[in-house]
């Protein structure tokens, strides 16, 4: 958990050289609607962050979220309405509750909401996103997406609602307490929910501090007061152990493990399949990578840099004790001669050195021996394990229930 502690000095406005005097801005007070003249109450604050999305400081939380394009307000789920949704190019999630946090009783509630609110979205389809979005903007269509593509016409529909599947199935969702000096017990509250939650969002207590000019123009200071750590967990293999981002390396990476991350962050950066259905793996400096999901149990998928002989490839392998993954290896390896009309003429299938059969495809790679082929070996591993893992898991699923 990262929590900050410093407290906002007055903001001074003044004019370099004019000879005026420096002025001291008012602060302006959040209280519930009518309490008190000049105040600004939470459907106001909502109102505001969610016209001006650029002044909520994504960056500092998390830059994958960060380039917020509003959606909706009052978003309709099961557990309630939501006080604002954003989303970016992404087609990363961001949902915003506003409190006035010196309520006692927002306190307790606002917690309970966000826990529902992650709930609700995290057993939604993008369908069940579209219905809602629309219903709140009165708009048909493919809202969500039209809203992202007006302003960057380069994003591809069938890409971003891919992107927004993959997120609600994951349950990945930047979730925003933005309240009036939520310092009180902040800490406490984000390490309850990390702990608690069992899901998988990012959680961030905002606090906006508010001033105004002589102007009647508004001034807006966000600052983080607590988030949840990014954790993110990969398995290196199907013999290895479970590994942590969230657990320092003391020890700095080698030539070769640089040389891998840099490769596989250029192939896995913004990389998804086209089986939507599919998660990405994360970058490593491992040597390989593992798609575990290939459709059947005792299958997976993995992707190889091999510097002895400057060759890289992705390949379907299997577990040699377990029958009906052999079964149906054994099913493909006979059929390859038919698939290459699917997959192309370089699907192929060998032996590993110790024996292991493999299918797939292989290729040179001299830049492991410092050739200039690297953008090309990008491209190349990029569409040859999305053809591999996209076309080949929905058939073994098939076969896998088939023999069930």
């Amino acid at each position: 958990m990262a929590t900050r502690h410093d407290a906002y000095g007055p903001v001074i406005a003044m004019r370099p050289g004019a000879g005026e005097p420096a002025v001291t801005l008012e602060r302006v007070k959040f209280a519930a609607r009518g309490d008190t003249e000049g105040s600004i109450d939470e459907e106001t604050l909502r109102d505001l962050l969610f016209e001006h999305p650029q002044a909520l400081p994504i960056a500092q939380i998390d830059t994958s979220y960060d380039g917020l394009l509003p959606v909706c307000r009052e978003l309709s789920t099961p557990a309630g309405f939501v006080d604002a949704l954003y989303v970016n190019r992404l087609g990363n999630l961001t949902l915003a509750e506003f409190k006035l946090w010196r309520n006692p009783q927002a306190r307790r509630e606002v917690i309970g909401q966000i826990l529902d609110y992650a709930k609700d979205l995290a057993s939604w389809d993008y369908e069940d996103l579209q219905r809602e979005v629309s219903r709140a903007l009165k708009r048909p269509g493919n809202v969500l997406w039209e809203l992202v593509a007006n302003a960057d016409s380069t994003v591809g529909e069938a890409a971003f609602v891919d992107n927004v599947t993959r997120h609600l199935r994951r349950g990945e969702f930047l979730m925003l307490i933005v309240g009036d000096g939520i310092r009180e017990g902040a800490a406490n509250i984000v390490e309850f929910v990390q702990r608690h939650s069992g899901l998988q969002f990012n959680l961030a207590l905002v606090e906006a501090a508010i001033w105004r000019d002589g102007a009647d123009r508004l001034i807006v200071q966000p600052r983080v007061l607590a988030r949840t750590e990014i954790v993110r967990r990969h398995v290196a293999g199907p013999t290895s152990v479970a590994a942590s981002q969230g657990e320092a390396d003391d020890d700095p990476l080698s030539t070769q493990e640089e040389e891998n991350l840099r490769f596989w962050s250029a192939v896995l950066g913004g990389f998804s399949f086209s089986d939507a259905t599919v998660e990405a793996p994360k970058p490593r400096h491992d040597s390989r990578i593992d798609v575990l999901d290939a459709g059947a149990k005792g299958l997976w998928f993995s992707a190889y840099l091999q510097r002895r002989d400057a060759e890289m490839g992705c390949y379907l392998a299997r577990y040699n004790n377990t029958p009906p993954a052999q079964r149906m290896f054994d099913e493909i390896e006979g059929s390859i001669g038919e698939m290459r009309c699917e997959f192309g003429d370089d699907l192929t299938s060998w032996r590993n050195p110790k024996g292991n059969p493999r299918i797939g495809f292989r290729h040179g790679a001299r830049f492991l021996k410092g050739g200039d082929d690297f953008d090309s070996a990008v491209e190349w591993m990029r569409e040859r394990l999305d053809r591999l893992v996209s076309t080949l898991r929905p058939r073994l699923r098939k076969m896998s229930q088939d023999l069930s």
